[in-house]
């Protein structure tokens, strides 16, 4: 049976997300003389970030520790993320700085800068074929993808992505994250689907992967580069470009 629900991922499945973090980090090391800011910062980033008292419910609803270094924390209920966000950006680049022998005094200053320069939204170059292909062939199309929701939300109105879903689920918003399948059979509901009708598609194995086939979903494995797939949890299909997905129609 062809699928007619599409739970589709978001971050480094059809919008480019790592790969701009390790751009943008990198070209703000060399503006200050040092190389291997990005995983300097990333590594700093994580370890701090497991000190945070709301570990445990961003690690429930997938909010990685890279995303709190430019999440604007707009959020109401999320003002106290807000106040503890600037002291741990500023501690994360001082910190990585340290470790590569940079200036440490211009750690705030590369804490904006990324703030700001991170705000860039570029899907992956199928990412428009592949939706439009899913929408002629009347497939149900839902986003399904964990963070904190204003942040998820000005992804996807960054990278246009606002009107294209028939749901979207953030996992801040609903409570729930990947691989929770509890999430997953939430996706399926308005469309009076069963999990035999549907498939999921993402980067990640622990998250996407595991969530959909708990949950009774085929799953899709999108290698982007950045992950290994993981043999706990065998995808139905992997893939490197989502057009290869289609098969599954």
């Amino acid at each position: 049976m062809g699928a007619r629900v599409w739970l589709l991922d978001l971050d480094d499945t059809l919008l480019m997300d790592h790969g701009v973090s390790r751009e943008v980090l990198e070209a703000l090391g060399r503006e200050v003389g040092v190389e291997g800011l990005f995983l300097a910062v990333r590594e700093r980033a994580e370890a701090l970030f497991r000190e945070a008292p709301f570990y445990p419910w961003a690690e429930r609803i997938g909010h990685s520790a890279l995303e709190a270094l430019w999440a604007r924390y707009s959020t109401p209920g999320l003002e106290a993320l807000a106040d503890w966000a600037w002291p741990f950006r500023e501690r994360v680049f001082r910190e990585a700085l340290a470790l590569l022998g940079g200036p440490i005094e211009r750690a705030r200053a590369l804490a904006e800068a990324f703030f700001s320069e991170r705000r860039r939204f570029p899907l992956f170059p199928e990412v428009p074929d592949f939706l439009e292909a899913l929408r002629e062939k009347g497939a149900h199309l839902v986003l399904l993808t964990n963070g904190v929701p204003d942040l998820q939300r000005e992804k996807l109105a960054g990278a246009g992505l606002s009107e294209a879903f028939d749901l979207t689920l953030v996992s801040g918003e609903v409570g729930l994250g990947k691989p929770d399948p509890r999430l997953f059979r939430m996706a399926l509901c308005p469309f009076g689907a069963g999990p035999e009708a549907a498939v999921m598609v993402g980067d990640n194995p622990q998250r996407d992967i595991r969530g959909a086939l708990e949950a009774g979903l085929r799953a899709v494995f999108v290698d982007r580069g950045f992950r290994e797939p993981d043999p706990r949890y065998p995808a139905h299909l992997e893939v490197r470009d989502l057009r290869e997905a289609l098969a599954l129609l």
